[in-house]
């Protein structure tokens, strides 16, 4: 336990500064939950919420005053739960990196397409988009409909770029068909 509240104080310390200190702790199975206050009696802070460390790997979530303990509790088993899931299929995932983009390599083709309208309703169902530039260089984001995705998915590997419901949509993805051919991409 010791060594988990002096990854909690050189985070505090990393992040909010000398002034101020860890003011509670929660510890449960697999995360540490904790906060920080002024050290200063006489001064309060405001806006900081719970931080929760995963115990395994020091991974830390951090959350705003508007979320309670139970709250982000929730919120980040659910997280690493869809992670372990994901990390079957993806080794490396990391559900705190957004820098992924999602690839389907190939689609098992049969006479019936099934493979191929599953693959469909789920980005569908998911909203994936691309991104365009109009005439004045501004970013425009468009959601894929049916047909441009059954034009788009004709010639595999295709890129789907990235997605800020990625664990959501791979889940899916997962959940529908454990044998689509997908992996991640990752920018640097």
């Amino acid at each position: 336990m010791t060594e988990i509240i002096k990854i909690a104080e050189k985070y505090v310390l990393n992040n909010a500064g000398d002034h101020v200190e860890i003011s509670y702790t929660e510890d449960y199975d697999d995360i540490f939950v904790f906060g920080y206050q002024a050290k200063d009696k006489k001064v309060m802070l405001i806006g900081q919420g719970p931080i929760l460390l995963v115990k395994k790997d020091g991974r830390i979530f951090e959350f705003g005053s508007a979320t309670g303990v139970k709250q982000a509790l929730i919120e980040v088993i659910t997280k690493l739960n869809k992670e372990r899931l994901i990390r079957i299929f993806h080794k490396e995932y990391n559900i705190q990196n957004s820098n992924y983009h999602l690839v389907i390599n190939d689609i098992y083709r049969d006479d019936d397409s099934e493979d191929l309208n599953n693959l469909i309703t789920v980005l569908l169902r998911n909203r994936i988009g691309y991104s365009t530039r109009d005439e004045n260089n501004k970013i425009q984001f468009h959601y894929y409909n049916k047909e441009q995705l059954e034009e788009i998915l004709k010639q595999t590997p295709v890129n789907l770029g990235k997605h800020s419901n990625l664990a959501d949509i791979l889940i899916d993805l997962i959940n529908t068909n454990i044998y689509f051919n997908w992996t991640l991409s990752e920018t640097k």
